[in-house]
């Protein structure tokens, strides 16, 4: 072969290889995530998790926990991309080598070999071609549109929302419970929707997927009145047969408004939520109760000086009694452990009393589920966000206390007021370390009928994190 023909096959071949390398090239991976690591000192956590109720015997513990979240994007191209995330949670000292992949939130135990991997979210993420739809199908996380009160957490589903000239419309559809494994859980938290009076046992026997199961379903519609004032409007349906062998069908039903308006250097938001419906329970005719309740808030920010000051108010109804025909206190929806709430009001940035952003293995709070025991909540809660150059000041105060005392056995409705401060340093762009403190005064519906008075909560934590 001659040179000339040797040159000419050699640049085929590159050719070639070059074409075929053009999709992978085209191919873009992207890498995300978090690293934090907290140290902790206080009488309230102890390093679990769930709702806390302040007693007179609070020691004082410390520990220190850590939290590492991957994600990484396999994009084709800006309407087509598959998205993951992961999780490795661990409190130091906890355990090593012997969970065998049947818990989660160890691996910090000397030894440290541990199966501890989470998965928190696998989904694709595309458009429709030709047309405003953007659709989300898989494991994901959601925003309710409502602060995160109906649901604020990680499910498998199907999300759509096409963005018009108007606002957007937009629809959702999660399967939370698909009962296949043959027993039930103690009580009818489970459903999401708590009911104290509700004992389920363990009857149920069902080896077909799809036929025992726990769905939310949503129908959204945001409007764009004018630049400055924006509307929306939502129906949610909770629907939950995963206990049907023993009581009736739960199906909550779900009208929300909400609102968003810019008047100068203040914003002011808010919502409204009205609940109707059923929740099964096997202790009245017919097997459910009637459900009629309601939840608002309203909310501002402006700056003010150098900083911004928030406000926000809450109010979650309560019952009154949970053994009528009616329940009037606002069904919360919760994962199937009842200490683990699927939903949350981070808005209100409080430590104690409401559930905290920040918070991983230790996630723990005075009113831990909103419906708060069928009491529900009345809530204020102001703060104040100052950065100066590299530090930064958020400080909050909250007050809270019930909207019905469903037992009438406590002194007061006032649950009490906490105070809380985070002061912080950015050592470079994506690395801060800050000092977090808070501490809470107790109401009323806390004072005993005799003896000593519950030792106020209080926590300082210690916190370095990593955003990349």
């Amino acid at each position: 072969m001659s040179m000339k023909k040797r040159l000419l096959a050699v640049a085929a071949v590159s050719a070639l290889t070059v074409a075929t390398a053009v999709p992978a090239l085209a191919f873009e991976n992207e890498f995300h995530g978090l690293f934090r690591v907290r140290g902790i000192i206080d009488n309230f956590d102890n390093g679990l998790v769930g709702k806390t109720t302040p007693s007179v015997s609070s020691p004082t513990s410390n520990y220190i926990e850590q939290r590492a979240r991957l994600m990484y994007i396999a994009k084709a191209n800006d309407d087509l991309k598959l998205i993951t995330h992961f999780e490795f949670d661990s409190r130091w000292g906890d355990n090593s080598y012997n969970s065998n992949g049947t818990t989660r939130n160890n691996g910090g135990g000397i030894g440290a070999d541990q199966t501890n991997l989470e998965t928190k979210n696998i989904y694709l993420d595309f458009n429709i071609p030709s047309t405003p739809l953007n659709v989300k199908l898989g494991i994901q996380g959601f925003d309710d549109g409502y602060k995160g009160i109906i649901f604020n957490n990680d499910a498998a589903g199907l999300v759509a929302k096409a963005k018009m000239g108007f606002g957007s419309l937009g629809g959702a559809y999660f399967r939370f419970d698909d009962a296949t494994t043959g027993s039930a859980p103690a009580t009818n938290s489970y459903l999401g929707v708590p009911s104290a009076t509700t004992v389920a046992g363990s009857t149920i026997q069902n080896s077909t997927p799809g036929y025992l199961t726990r769905d939310l379903v949503n129908l959204n519609a945001k409007v764009n009145v004018t630049k400055n004032f924006k509307v929306g409007a939502d129906y949610y349906l909770l629907y939950s047969d995963v206990l049907r062998q023993t009581q009736d069908r739960t199906a909550i039903n779900m009208f929300g408004v909400n609102a968003e308006a810019l008047a100068g250097p203040v914003t002011i938001d808010g919502f409204v939520i009205y609940q109707a419906g059923k929740l099964g329970d096997t202790l009245f005719p017919g097997n459910a109760q009637k459900v009629s309740s309601l939840a608002a808030n309203v909310g501002a920010k402006a700056k003010l000086g150098p900083g911004t000051l928030r406000a926000n108010a809450l109010y979650i109804s309560g019952n009154r009694d949970n053994n009528t025909s009616t329940r009037n206190d606002f069904q919360t929806i919760n994962e199937r452990s009842t200490d683990t709430p699927g939903h949350a009001f981070y808005a209100g940035e409080m430590q104690l009393m409401l559930r905290n952003k920040y918070n991983m293995t230790s996630d723990r709070a005075v009113v831990m589920d909103l419906n708060n025991a069928s009491q529900g909540l009345l809530g204020g809660y102001l703060g104040y966000d100052l950065a100066i150059n590299k530090f930064f000041v958020n400080s909050n105060v909250g007050f809270g206390a019930i909207a019905r005392d469903t037992t009438g056995t406590h002194k007061g409705d006032y649950l009490g007021t906490e105070i809380n401060t985070e002061i912080g340093y950015k050592l470079y762009d994506n690395l801060t370390t800050s000092v977090q403190a808070a501490y809470m005064v107790l109401g009323d519906y806390y004072k005993p009928t005799s003896g000593s008075w519950p030792v106020n909560p209080y926590t300082t934590k210690l916190q370095v994190n990593y955003a990349f």
